[in-house]
């Protein structure tokens, strides 16, 4: 079990409408196929406010759907608070850490730690690309790395 520093966790990628809602989902579903959903906090946002409101991607939406997981999330724009409420912010690439650093409460009121999440593949994939401009294959493709991130960061919170 993780310790409890590391049960709130929030996904951020820069529309929030591909990349994590995905890890949101995803990560849902593998705790509550292990019994412990209940004991985490899993949330996503983005760096723009673009899609406000709106649901995921159709092409991830899909993708999801074909694994068997459901992802009623709405988009939406991390905000300062998010630094004091969560305990780790994971972010997608090395631009969104950097673009983390504008919503970074500047009061000491932070207890969030940002991480690339992309440092839990055990492929070495640091950086989880975002497939909007892609293709559904683009889509997949994020879907498998999301998927080991999840299961290596879950097997590293033990």
């Amino acid at each position: 079990m993780a310790d409890s520093k590391d049960r709130k966790i929030l996904f951020v990628c820069l529309g929030n409408i591909c990349r994590s809602p995905s890890a949101e989902a995803i990560l849902k579903h593998l705790l509550e196929k292990r019994g412990n959903s209940a004991d985490w906090e899993i949330d996503s946002a983005g760096i723009l406010d673009l899609h406000n409101g709106l649901r995921s991607d159709s092409r991830g939406l899909k993708v999801l759907k074909k694994h068997g997981i459901a992802n009623p999330h709405r988009a939406r724009q991390v905000h300062e608070d998010d630094f004091r409420h969560f305990d780790v912010i994971m972010a997608f690439d090395d631009s969104n850490v950097e673009d983390l650093k504008e919503f970074r409460p500047t009061d000491g009121t932070a207890r969030a730690k940002v991480k690339l999440f992309g440092t839990y593949d055990p492929k070495g994939q640091r950086t989880i690309e975002d497939p909007y401009y892609g293709d559904s294959s683009d889509f997949e493709e994020m879907f498998d790395h999301i998927y080991r991130c999840c299961e290596e960061f879950l097997r590293q919170s033990k």
